[in-house]
């Protein structure tokens, strides 16, 4: 506290633990190398601060024209890809380092477990993560938010004879003999789940609903209560982070003062002068030293 005003801090803040596992990989690799050059599959994680020390070892984004030989390595982000680019980088006939996220691949079981059937993906259609998981299954519709879900099930269900039961089975079990499935992005929204639920149970659309939403996007979610009672939030994380800007909205939607700040610099730079209590929360992506040096930074402004 400095001058009278409180800063608190959002729990779970920081780097997740599959974020923390493909630094400590592509650094590990960074550290070992004897010759070649590392280039990253797109970028490692979505954070400016994490990026920066990586170009900054001689790692290169991988592009169409990049010259890719034998000794060099490809690091895999942590988003995952399709088992169709996995195929394309194996062709270069360098090593590969696989940096996808454990929780990302048990998506991708998942989805593979249940490619006979129509897959429903809930997240952003534009990320990383959905693009490499729409390449394990030819049926997959992407719907980003609740409107396109309610727009999809209405079409399914204006193309079937029999508007209530869905399924062949007139009382069908949606675990064993429905035609959809509901998969989340692993950082989705948890009030999307919960409302795209209630869609589903509202329009008696048999969908079996996976929640494969990770564990450390909740608790980045449900910490933020802790933030309620705050004059103003500020979010830390990288603009392009889906999770972070998640953060971002929900503390928006309470009608609170929010600012958006990916470094130091950006903190610094914020005019809180009038707020008394002020919450600071961040994505999964977000270093931990960058997150204290701003708590520090706000606490004695």
């Amino acid at each position: 506290m400095s001058g009278g005003r409180e800063v608190i801090m959002a729990p779970a803040s920081g780097f997740c633990g599959g974020v923390a596992a493909a630094v400590k990989k592509v650094l590990n690799v960074a550290q070992n190398r004897q010759c070649g050059h590392i280039f990253l599959e797109g970028e490692l994680v979505h954070n400016g601060a994490v990026n920066e020390r990586l170009w900054a070892l001689g790692m290169r984004l991988l592009r169409r024209d990049s010259v890719v030989c034998g000794g060099d390595t490809i690091i895999v982000r942590a988003h995952g890809i399709s088992p169709g680019r996995r195929l394309y980088l194996e062709n270069f006939g360098c090593k590969i380092v696989d940096c996808t996220c454990p929780l990302v691949r048990r998506i991708a079981r998942t989805i593979e477990a249940n490619k006979c059937k129509k897959i429903i993906l809930l997240g952003d259609r534009d990320h990383a993560e959905i693009e490499g998981l729409c390449g394990y299954s030819g049926n997959i519709c992407v719907c980003g938010n609740l409107a396109e879900l309610a727009q999809y099930i209405d079409a399914v269900r204006y193309n079937y004879k029999d508007n209530v039961n869905i399924c062949k089975n007139k009382n069908p079990d949606p675990g064993e003999t429905c035609d959809w499935v509901i998969i989340c992005q692993s950082t989705l929204d948890i009030d999307f789940l919960k409302a795209a639920s209630i869609l589903c149970k509202k329009k008696h659309f048999p969908a079996k609903i996976f929640d494969t939403i990770c564990p450390a996007t909740k608790a980045r979610q449900l910490g933020l209560e802790a933030l309620k009672n705050c004059d103003a939030a500020i979010v830390v994380g990288g603009f392009h982070s889906a999770n972070t800007r998640r953060l971002f909205e929900k503390i928006g939607a309470w009608g609170s003062r929010v600012f958006w700040v990916e470094g130091v610099a950006q903190a610094a730079a914020l005019d809180l002068a009038s707020y008394k209590k002020i919450g600071i929360a961040a994505g999964a992506s977000t270093p931990r030293d960058v997150l204290q040096q701003i708590f520090d930074e706000i606490s004695k402004k």
